[in-house]
């Protein structure tokens, strides 16, 4: 989640160098798609900027914040087919999967990629399992790229929505009124969450 951490301080820096020197749709495309690599929520919150800005069409911007999110996630499948054979990744990212795991997974493979796609720290452990257990690829790849899809065609149009009432209420740039909205959502989500655990432990 977006933080005033050095690397969200990099990977920004990073983007606006190269954005700077070379703002063509394609090639901003193209970041947009890496740094959701690196960072969703930047690109999520570049994206939409970028868009309201006309530096790139919104649709161009939303298959490459969206084509990135899903190459991401089906990279941690692989990463979990990889753990299969060596060990370390294994202990690092997998840790002690079963038949029963196997098995969960499969009966419930839409409820467990759509839950890990929206509840902060779940994707790494699920999607890894996933490619672990040598869930169908298919069938994998069909409800991430679902899963993708709707969450961030919704984030964008979340971001638009609020983002032109903001700036006409309070005269913000268009571009700045629409990425706040996902800036304070990816700010708001693992504190929610962080404090849904603390309240979940603190109750007898």
């Amino acid at each position: 989640m977006l933080s005033a951490s050095p690397a969200w301080q990099d990977a920004l820096a990073w983007v606006q160098a190269v954005l700077a020197g070379m703002a063509t749709p394609p090639v901003i495309a193209l970041v947009l798609l890496l740094t959701t690599l690196l960072l969703e929520d930047l690109a999520i919150a570049a994206g939409v900027a970028l868009a309201a800005q006309g530096a790139i069409s919104w649709a161009l911007s939303l298959l490459a914040v969206a084509g990135g999110i899903a190459l991401g996630d089906l990279g941690l499948y692989a990463l979990g087919v990889a753990s299969t054979r060596v060990p370390w990744l294994r202990r690092r990212y997998v840790g002690e999967t079963s038949q029963r795991v196997r098995e969960r997974i499969t009966r419930r493979l839409s409820t467990a990629v759509l839950l890990a796609r929206v509840i902060p720290g779940l994707r790494l452990a699920t999607y890894t399992a996933c490619g672990f257990v040598r869930v169908p690829l298919a069938p994998f790849t069909a409800w991430v790229l679902l899963a993708v899809v709707v969450w961030t065609v919704g984030l964008y149009a979340l971001s638009a929505g609020i983002g032109h009432a903001l700036a006409a209420r309070l005269g913000l740039p268009l571009p700045v009124a629409v990425a706040l909205p996902i800036v304070v959502f990816a700010l708001a989500l693992p504190l929610w969450h962080r404090l849904h655990s603390f309240l979940r432990r603190a109750t007898p």
